[in-house]
């Protein structure tokens, strides 16, 4: 029985080695055996080499942000069951599903305790928390640049740096237009929305909330969307996600969508599990996955 570690250790405040030393002391498995992303999308590299051992009495530890985790069940097959240790700076997958700390983590992964989650995949990877266009991908471009993101780090107050980001973008109406096809084949056109969002857990930005119920444990993803055609609107909008009242703001739209596909003009700005995609065309589609919870 082995343990295997896929581990950032570039994400969040860079503990990653530090987590992995902590499991050595406590884990219990006859081995551990750690692999350390070494640079951008690495992380097929190193789920290719794990794969050629891997057995199925084995299991599969990932530390790192939710980017990584992304990337890392993108190329995992989809029934090998996983575990997950957040060192990002947001961790919002965690926050949402309530994860537990670290030897709690490694006792259900010898407990075989593990819970079934859906994910999303796309053409060319995985959405684990949200696809973001508007508003929202631009604080997530500019928030990943900054340098304020890196001294916030240090300080342990990474997440607050979305929405320092978010309060500076509201005068400059950062808006997309995206075109919705959903499952029984109606048609929608959101022009220059504001903030759009297609979310599969609860919060985005570390720990900012995109709607109440959204989470991993549902089949759906939650279609969350809103114009903000004017200033006092944009900022009613911002309000409302910082202070959790999505569901009594009047400028909010909402409904549940199982399958969708999204078309965007080029050089439309859009954002999944905290990265930037260059896509034109984006379609969506569940998948379930295994999780040691």
């Amino acid at each position: 029985m082995t343990l295997y570690i896929i581990a950032n250790p570039h994400a969040g405040r860079h503990q990653a080695r530090l987590i992995v030393k902590q499991i050595k002391e406590l884990s219990s498995a006859q081995d551990v055996k750690s692999f350390y992303t070494r640079y951008k999308d690495d992380e097929r590299r190193q789920v290719n080499t794990i794969l050629q051992e891997f057995q199925e009495k084995d299991f599969l530890l990932i530390i790192g942000g939710d980017g990584t985790l992304s990337k890392v069940l993108y190329y995992l097959p989809q029934h090998i069951p996983f575990a997950y240790y957040p060192s990002g700076s947001g961790n919002d997958f965690a926050r949402a599903l309530s994860l537990p700390d670290l030897k709690t983590t490694l006792a259900l992964c010898q407990k075989r305790s593990v819970r079934e989650i859906t994910v999303f995949t796309y053409e060319n990877g995985l959405l684990l928390n949200s696809l973001d266009a508007g508003f929202a991908a631009w604080v997530i471009q500019k928030a990943e640049n900054s340098s304020l993101k890196t001294f916030l780090n240090k300080c342990h107050l990474g997440s607050l740096t979305y929405l320092v980001i978010a309060v500076k973008l509201l005068l400059s109406k950062p808006t997309a237009d995206i075109t919705v096809t959903n499952r029984d084949g109606s048609i929608r056109h959101f022009q220059k929305a504001f903030f759009f969002s297609l979310a599969n857990n609860t919060y985005f930005g570390g720990g900012i909330m995109i709607w109440p119920t959204a989470s991993a444990f549902n089949r759906n993803l939650d279609f969350v969307y809103a114009a903000g055609k004017t200033f006092p609107q944009r900022i009613s909008i911002l309000l409302a996600l910082v202070f959790k009242k999505h569901d009594i703001s009047p400028y909010f739209y909402h409904e549940e969508m199982e399958k969708v596909s999204l078309e965007f003009p080029k050089n439309t700005l859009v954002e999944i599990d905290g990265e930037i995609v260059n896509a034109n065309r984006i379609t969506l589609k569940a998948q379930k996955r295994y999780i040691y919870l």
